[in-house]
């Protein structure tokens, strides 16, 4: 017998995959104050500069990322967080590929807007 659908309790490989950029993607999960974002960047992947309204924190799990954040440019490895205020520009590529978690607070409209396409076009699951 299959485990009981919960509104409370996920596995991450369950939740919507949301494409983010051509090469970017993420299985997303929202509350009502933060969404959380298991992103995955394959190697060569560019994430181009951008800001947003929304408070992001990355934090990267496997691999690396030449990052930008506001002024300064550095390498993010493994076990390693940054914190990017809101309206910050910030970007990155990744020469080895990277897996990581994004938490938005407040969760991030356009990336919401992405989250109830892939919904939709999963069935609305």
């Amino acid at each position: 017998m299959g485990k009981p659908e919960s509104k409370y309790h996920f596995r991450i490989e369950d939740l919507p995959l949301v494409h983010l950029t051509e090469q970017s993607k993420s299985h997303m999960v929202t509350g009502q104050n933060a969404l959380i974002s298991f992103i995955q960047n394959p190697a060569g992947c560019v994430f181009p500069p951008h800001r947003h309204p929304s408070e992001q924190i990355l934090i990267i799990l496997e691999g690396e990322e030449d990052h930008l954040c506001g002024e300064e440019k550095f390498l993010m490895k493994a076990g390693e967080i940054c914190i990017h205020p809101p309206n910050v520009i910030h970007g990155g590529e990744t020469k080895t590929g990277f897996r990581g978690i994004d938490i938005f607070c407040p969760p991030r409209e356009e990336w919401l807007e992405k989250l109830k396409q892939a919904i939709k076009e999963r069935g609305g699951k």
